[in-house]
């Protein structure tokens, strides 16, 4: 069966899937409300009126929550896709964790190597998604909807875009509306943030301010130099900008849930004597203080004249276009809607984070899933998804998947998951991209069930490394690193695909060995 399909987004998801369902025979057309291919990787200097991106309702907004230093926690040959490794450079970055230009001169280059670019609409924004056709509609007699799932009705209108030919398309919003065989969303979930309201907020004097419009620790919009500041959540992004912020701050506090100090500060993870002088760490924020432009922490310290409360607490998932895609109205069991609903960011009912029973497989999600290397995870997801529309990968029945995706959500229960962790993988995501593989019935021996093997290896080492020394991972040791035997892997794949490094790597890699940078590990 050779399907019309739209895809929703052109960042890393939406690359993946437009190859992957080229490749199967179908027709996909990618809509991208950005001016640029790659999504969240296209850097954007501007950041949003309302600081925190509490205000659903702000008109101004952006996509990106790229930093201008940000550097990969993952290393290139694990982030690539398996159809186009990531051991070799596309800018003058050779870096084994690149910055962001890297990454997206490296979406660009997959997208040409796959020549995918044309099936990709550029400044268009999806205003609406729609079945055309329930199970029930006497008109659908001639299709079998058991099997393939509603059609879909997509509203288009040109995006505003920052450069010259915007005026023109905001004074001529026209829109479109095309029918499709199935829709793949994969819109990304890094650009709406998720800020807490803490109790004092309101009357709060200092800045409150989320990481997603965090760009550089000074500059014209907003300096940190010489202020006292609060950074709420230690995942990765809480880590890497307190420790930039606190190189022109006053003092940083970076505080997370349940952080106990720990009695020797040299051991565990992300070691306390890690951190600059000018740092501490301390529990969750309980309240905010106005009358001293304080911070309450969980354990009933406080801290005064704080300057900055900086929220690095994630993202909400959401998609606009659904009309009837609202937390009000979710159902944990037993829902028959064709579009899933989300709480607290568990999206349900699904089928291995993708398919919605209802409808499947003519609406499908990638990227779900956190916590995982995501480039080889959106891969897995595309192909399972473009063999389920062709029917060479069938699903299960409508029954089954809605069972299976039920138990999944009372095993999350009874395991005490939070909603908000209930696509979080960690090291479950090998398992799981195996078996993506296996629905889409490839071999054992095929490179993309093989590379799992050296991807887990890199992927469980660079944690190790990360958690030990966290201010100097990213920059190689002395000795060899520790996932030196994935790297052999990865490098001898590449080159048995005809990826070998071109000649001006080679030349950078004697001259600035990754070998010999930074501090050793011991």
């Amino acid at each position: 069966r050779r399907a019309r399909v739209a895809v929703i987004g052109a960042g890393a998801a939406g690359l993946a899937a437009a190859r992957e369902l080229t490749l199967e025979g179908h027709d996909a057309v990618v809509f991208e409300q950005g001016a640029e291919l790659g999504g969240v990787w296209v850097y954007d200097a501007d950041v949003e009126d309302d600081l925190t991106g509490a205000d659903a309702n702000r008109a101004k907004r952006v996509h990106s929550s790229v930093y201008a230093s940000l550097r990969t926690n993952l290393p290139r040959e694990v982030m690539g896709f398996a159809s186009f490794p990531f051991t070799r450079a596309f800018t003058d970055d050779i870096r084994r964790f690149p910055g962001h230009a890297e990454v997206r001169a490296y979406l660009d280059a997959y997208a040409d190597h796959h020549r995918i670019r044309n099936v990709v609409r550029l400044n268009t924004r999806v205003v609406s998604v729609t079945p055309i056709e329930t199970s029930s509609d006497t008109s659908s007699a001639s299709r079998d909807f058991e099997r393939w799932g509603p059609r879909w009705l997509v509203q288009t209108e040109p995006a505003c875009v920052a450069n010259e030919a915007s005026s023109k398309m905001d004074d001529d919003r026209s829109t479109d509306r095309s029918a499709f065989d199935a829709v793949v969303v994969c819109n990304g979930h890094y650009s709406e943030p998720r800020s807490p309201t803490m109790p004092g907020s309101d009357g709060w004097p200092g800045t409150q301010m989320h990481s997603h419009n965090y760009r550089t620790p000074e500059g014209d919009r907003f300096s940190f130099r010489g202020k006292t500041v609060v950074v709420l959540g230690a995942m990765a992004s809480g880590e890497d900008l307190s420790r930039e912020i606190a190189s022109v701050a006053k003092h940083v506090t970076l505080a997370s849930r349940g952080f106990v100090k720990p009695l020797d500060a040299s051991r565990g993870d992300f070691p306390l004597d890690s951190y600059p002088e000018n740092m501490s760490r301390a529990s969750g924020i309980k309240e905010l203080l106005p009358e001293t432009s304080g911070v309450l922490f969980e354990d009933g310290s406080k801290t005064h004249d704080v300057d900055v409360v900086l929220y690095a607490t994630g993202y909400h998932v959401t998609f606009p276009f659904f009309a009837k895609f609202h937390e009000e109205t979710f159902q944990k069991e037993g829902s028959d809607d064709l579009v899933p609903r989300a709480f607290d960011n568990r999206v349900a009912p699904l089928f291995e984070h993708v398919f919605p029973p209802a409808s499947a497989p003519s609406l499908s999600f990638i990227g779900l899933p956190w916590k995982v290397v995501p480039f080889p995870q959106f891969e897995a997801q595309a192909r399972w998804i473009a063999k389920a529309l062709s029917g060479a990968a069938p699903l299960p029945d409508r029954g089954t998947m809605a069972s299976l995706a039920s138990k999944a959500e009372r095993k999350d229960f009874e395991d005490g998951v939070l909603d908000r962790h209930a696509h979080r993988m960690g090291d479950n995501q090998f398992a799981y991209n195996k078996r993506l593989y296996e629905y889409c019935r490839e071999d054992e021996t095929d490179l993309f069930v093989t590379s799992l093997v050296w991807r887990e290896a890199m992927y469980k080492a660079t944690g190790v490394r990360k958690r030990a020394f966290p201010t100097s991972y990213r920059d190689g040791p002395a000795a060899p690193w520790s996932d030196e035997e994935a790297l052999r892997e990865a490098r001898r794949e590449a080159a048995a695909l005809g990826f070998e490094s071109d000649s001006r790597e080679k030349k950078s890699e004697k001259k600035h060995s990754f070998f010999s940078v930074g501090n050793a590990e011991t």
